[in-house]
């Protein structure tokens, strides 16, 4: 059985500047204050450096640098997820950690839904992972993640996934929530927001429908 099944996927991502260590990133994860388990041993992440070719047919052609991970987040209920880290420019790499995000529970696969009063455990969730990484960028969306805020229609890996190459003016209303560092505050239109961990910008959807709605 697949590890996470169905549809939609709540996706909370954020994005990290190179040169960063994608364990350091995942230990880091773990020391959150919502306990998250990852079920792949260390060495699997050996798979994300060593890449694989675009071009099946040319190995000398960009390398794509990607990798899955199956993880278990405690929030309220307990809940399946899978983490995907793709380097998405030689600046940027990118973390989504996608959820069953169905309203209505999914007991033959033993997924829990997410109805509209659990929603701000993940926003909760996105404020406690900023907290410990500091990221520069993290959202949560339903199927959308990190990349849906570029103005670049190109496929990554690509150099103009760039932090300069963020649109939120146009993009922010894809988004239940959007939280940034503070360095980025110029880039934010004129929009409610919080500040938080000391170095940071929340930003609420005022939008609290249920996520079935949102289809």
């Amino acid at each position: 059985m697949n590890w996470l099944q169905g549809g939609p996927f709540l996706e909370l991502s954020f994005i990290i500047m190179e040169p960063i260590q994608i364990g350091e990133v995942i230990s880091k994860l773990q020391n959150i204050r919502f306990k998250i388990e990852v079920h792949n041993p260390p060495e699997y992440l050996h798979q994300y450096y060593e890449g694989y070719p675009y071009d099946e047919d040319d190995p000398h052609s960009e390398r794509i640098h990607q990798i899955t991970l199956n993880l278990t987040v405690h929030t309220t209920r307990k809940r399946r997820a899978l983490l995907f880290v793709e380097k998405i420019s030689s600046a940027l790499v990118a973390f989504s950690i996608c959820f069953y995000g169905d309203a209505d529970d999914a007991p033959e696969w033993n997924q829990p839904g997410i109805r509209n009063d659990e929603l701000d455990e993940f926003i909760c969730l996105l404020n406690s992972i900023h907290s410990e990484l500091e990221f520069n960028v993290g959202c949560l969306a339903l199927e959308e993640d990190i990349k849906g805020l570029f103005d670049v229609n190109e496929v990554w890996p690509n150099e103009k996934y760039q932090l300069s190459n963020l649109n939120f003016k146009d993009n922010l209303n894809k988004f239940q929530a959007v939280l940034i560092s503070q360095s980025l505050q110029d880039k934010l239109p004129d929009a409610p927001y919080t500040r938080v961990n000391h170095s940071g910008l929340l930003y609420k959807s005022a939008l609290r429908r249920l996520l079935r709605d949102e289809l």
